[in-house]
């Protein structure tokens, strides 16, 4: 990836965790440490980040797209983690750009 996208990439991605850690010190995960999928989404959504974006929320992972590259990553009571990396070719099938296709073809 080049300098350029990747210090863009790692600029939303600062956004992003700072939405998320929001979420993770206002509380209410379930017994397992996930929040629920509209409580991530409600954050992603107070930076301008919807479906549009790519925005895919599943058991404490998201990503979205940024039309550069993409943030992914684990938002848990004990966990926020983010990634910049790259769009796939062909993604997982409802996920959007973001998420790897782990199925063989």
């Amino acid at each position: 990836m080049a300098e350029a996208k990747r210090a863009q990439g790692e600029a939303s991605a600062k956004l992003i965790r700072n939405e998320l850690e929001k979420v993770r010190e206002e509380g209410g995960s379930s017994q397992y440490g996930v929040f629920t999928e509209e409580r991530i989404a409600a954050a992603l959504k107070r930076l301008g980040c919807g479906k549009e974006h790519g925005v895919y929320i599943g058991n404490g992972f998201y990503s979205v797209h940024t039309g550069v590259v993409c943030v992914s990553g684990q938002v848990r009571k004990d966990e926020l983690t983010s990634e910049v990396h790259g769009a796939y070719a062909e993604p997982q099938p409802g996920t959007g750009p973001c998420v790897e296709n782990r199925g063989g073809h």
